[in-house]
């Protein structure tokens, strides 16, 4: 019976790491997706295009001094993609296991709607 609770307990942490990881990548994709559609209402790069994917990695209970935004073109015309990429590393650690960094990716591309 103790041999099966050692062997269950890399499992059960197994899954709430996991389940951590998959909520921050839920969140940067929920940033990332807002980013996107205001970059695309405003047709550029701009600080308020980057307070709003700030506010909505706090709604998600994320630093956003831990996740690196890139957004290119730093401009876009009417119809043309507009790309939001958000990274972070976070730490993976499954007792008895492993431990590793994981480098989370999200991305989502707009469309310009603003003619500069």
């Amino acid at each position: 019976m103790l041999a099966v609770a050692f062997m269950l307990l890399p499992v059960l942490f197994g899954i709430v790491e996991l389940s951590g990881l998959i909520h921050v990548w839920i969140g940067q994709q929920s940033a990332a997706a807002i980013g996107a559609r205001v970059a695309g209402e405003r047709g550029e790069d701009d600080g308020v295009v980057r307070d709003q994917i700030g506010v909505e990695l706090r709604a998600a209970g994320l630093d956003p001094a831990h996740v690196q935004v890139t957004i290119t073109p730093a401009y876009a015309r009417w119809g043309q993609p507009i790309t939001v990429r958000l990274i972070s590393r976070q730490h993976l650690a499954i007792p008895f296991l492993f431990s590793r960094d994981v480098t989370l990716s999200s991305s989502y591309v707009g469309r310009g709607e603003v003619n500069h």
